[in-house]
């Protein structure tokens, strides 16, 4: 059958979904009796069903799941924000990123983020995760080598404990990337920190490649949503129209150039809507 589809194929076993994260090499679905399943790589135990096996091609259920709201996955982990705001999460926690104590390398089953979250959002990067919490606050927890926690701090060592982003952001949305994340503020304005060798913060890198406090996009936008890739974000805008900025090194942007590999500032897609 080979490891590659040009076509979409239909996830095997008639999920009814109501939302789905997809991570480094794996995909879960919110199903919509609030249960989880998830398929792909299992090597951190990121299925989440007890299990190490190496991968499945078929959607495993998430034990010990219930009343799940939404879900966002990482590199190597997932998480679940369930009904009352609490979290879960499992799969690597070589960084803290499962928001428990980082002597449980990994957990090949949901556990529940310290901290006695309330939560609305929740967003997963590569080996980092984040929180909005009910009334705006913004908590992460996970690598921090790049600043992606957002407290001013910027540590290569493990960050199990949710700690609130810097400048009393009051927040509507979240997203992160591989290392970055935004938020969409009050009002619209986005917010971002974390990693920016490609501009991927929407501001210029100063000194350092990267922000450990929320710095303001570029432009001055007015955002409904927003989301983020690897090393880009876009947002969808209120006139309708989206911008993007960052990398550009495969034409993510949509701008219609493909020779900026890096660019700082928001650039208008072609043709959206």
């Amino acid at each position: 059958m080979g490891f590659n589809r040009t076509t979409p194929v239909a996830v095997y076993g008639n999920l009814t979904a109501t939302a789905i994260a997809t991570g480094g090499y794996h995909s879960c679905a919110l199903l919509i009796e609030g249960t989880v399943k998830c398929w792909g790589d299992n090597q951190y135990g990121q299925l989440g069903d007890g299990q190490t096996t190496l991968r499945s091609a078929i959607p495993i259920k998430v034990s010990g799941l219930s009343n799940v709201i939404a879900i966002a996955a990482g590199k190597y982990h997932a998480c679940a924000l369930l009904a009352g705001g609490a979290v879960k999460c499992w799969g690597d926690n070589y960084w803290g990123q499962l928001g428990v104590d980082t002597t449980t390398l990994l957990s090949t089953t949901p556990v529940l983020v310290s901290g006695n979250l309330t939560a609305s959002a929740i967003t997963a990067g590569f080996d980092h995760t984040c929180a909005l919490l009910i009334g705006g606050t913004v908590k992460c927890w996970g690598f921090n080598g790049k600043g992606e926690l957002g407290n001013g701090t910027q540590t290569i060592t493990p960050n199990p404990t949710p700690v609130p982003v810097s400048g009393n952001l009051t927040a509507t949305a979240i997203t992160a990337g591989g290392h970055h994340t935004c938020a969409i503020l009050v009002g619209g304005v986005v917010n971002c920190w974390g990693y920016t060798p490609y501009g991927e913060l929407g501001v210029s890198a100063g000194t350092t490649p990267f922000s450990t406090t929320p710095v303001p996009v570029s432009g001055n936008l007015t955002v409904t949503n927003i989301a983020a890739g690897y090393a880009h974000t876009c947002a969808l805008l209120t006139q309708g129209t989206m911008q993007c900025w960052g990398s550009n090194s495969a034409g993510q942007l949509g701008d219609g150039n493909v020779t900026t590999l890096a660019n700082p500032t928001p650039v208008t897609v072609v043709g959206f809507p």
